[in-house]
């Protein structure tokens, strides 16, 4: 694998950046404070094509590398990773429509998706099913002719305006887990959306529980699991939501780095500029050493999505695990560089600080993505 960007990459990878520097980084604290609408900023994005990037051309998308879209969560993470976690739940829908959908449910969905013209979200844990998923307790039961949904989702990102929901849940009668593309669209009552639930870090994101209260399935709702079964889909939909989230920590950690030493080299204590104490200098020298390794091993995961899809499980994984890890610390090193600059809630690393956080939880927690390494390592 070459580990460096090829020009093509680099130039999508700047085109990135400057979009949102002009049109996300302005309203990051609007879109924490819910004074600003995350879905009008993902509608935007899908306006640009950055949402339809790994959708195929014949379906109205870009028809690029998943490295693409990994590269787009990481300039949105230099300034507002909630919408590259609100990225992550739409792209992991889509790429489970690439992988699994039929025709029918392609040609429906995928246009829309690429647009953002629908938004969709990941409908799949519940109060008592977490990353243990067959804890679920949802249900399709057959009423008459008809294939009907009962239960309730917790946490569900995007849950406020999605208009396309992937939800998993068992056949009244076999007890057999399976997806279903349940479709939001128009006169939905039988989905009910709760409150957003107020959160430590990335408030910018819309996480509510969601009900569906006898709601009537579309034909084509199933998503056929192929040979892998539920558990196979639901683990690619989360290989694709880590390597977004991670993307999204390297950004973060990119822009906490130039911060640092921007502040290092303009605060004075002592009479000398703070960037010149040997302590200073070493808290940017590990942060910058193990912002490197994560990129690479950020880098690494997506190309493996298409390049070697045999490893993509395990490199999801750590890149997950290791880029939410030194996010956190490292956010952290960042606030203690800036002092009481930091603390101020205009300060983006105090933001970042609290995102951080909520990145080793998010997309499965810390502890899970070692339970897959230890999988993928025959352990």
């Amino acid at each position: 694998m070459n580990t460096f960007l090829s020009a093509p990459q680099q130039a999508a990878k700047e085109q990135f950046q400057a979009y949102v520097r002009e049109d996300v980084a302005p309203i990051a604290k609007q879109l924490e404070r819910k004074e600003s609408s995350m879905k009008e900023c993902l509608q935007k994005l899908g306006q640009r094509g950055y949402l339809g990037l790994t959708v195929p051309k014949e379906y109205g998308g870009q028809g690029t590398p998943f490295l693409n879209t990994v590269l787009l969560a990481e300039a949105l993470g230099e300034h507002e990773p909630g919408v590259a976690l609100a990225l992550a739940e739409h792209t992991a829908v889509i790429e489970l429509i690439n992988k699994y959908g039929d025709d029918r449910q392609k040609s429906r969905y995928l246009p829309l998706l690429a647009r953002g013209e629908c938004i969709a979200a990941m409908a799949v844990h519940e109060e008592a099913a977490g990353c243990d998923i067959n804890s679920s307790v949802c249900i399709v039961r057959k009423e008459g002719n008809q294939l009907v949904l009962h239960g309730t989702k917790t946490w569900v990102v995007n849950g406020d305006f999605a208009t396309l929901f992937v939800v998993a849940a068992k056949n009244s009668e076999s007890s057999q887990l399976s997806l279903f593309l349940v479709d939001a669209s128009g006169d939905a009552q039988s989905i009910l959306v709760g409150d957003d639930h107020a959160k430590l870090g990335m408030r910018s994101v819309a996480t509510n529980d969601v009900q569906f209260d006898s709601h009537i399935l579309a034909a084509e709702a199933l998503l056929q699991p192929g040979t892998g079964g539920i558990e196979e889909q639901i683990l690619f939909a989360g290989d694709i939501g880590k390597s977004v989230i991670a993307a999204s920590a390297l950004g973060m950690l990119e822009s906490s780095i130039a911060r640092s030493v921007e502040h290092a080299n303009t605060r004075e204590q002592f009479g000398q500029k703070i960037g010149q104490f040997q302590a200073i200098q070493w808290k940017i020298a590990d942060m910058s050493t193990e912002t490197a390794a994560c990129r690479m091993l950020i880098y690494r995961a997506a190309w493996t999505k298409d390049e070697e899809p045999q490893s993509f499980r395990k490199d999801a994984a750590m890149c997950k695990w290791y880029a939410s890890k030194i996010a956190r610390h490292q956010t952290g090193e960042a606030l203690q560089i800036l002092g009481v600059e930091g603390l101020s809630d205009t300060s983006p690393t105090e933001r970042f600080y609290r995102d951080a956080k909520v990145m080793e939880i998010c997309e499965g927690t810390s502890e899970f993505q070692k339970v897959v390494l230890g999988r993928e390592l025959d352990i």
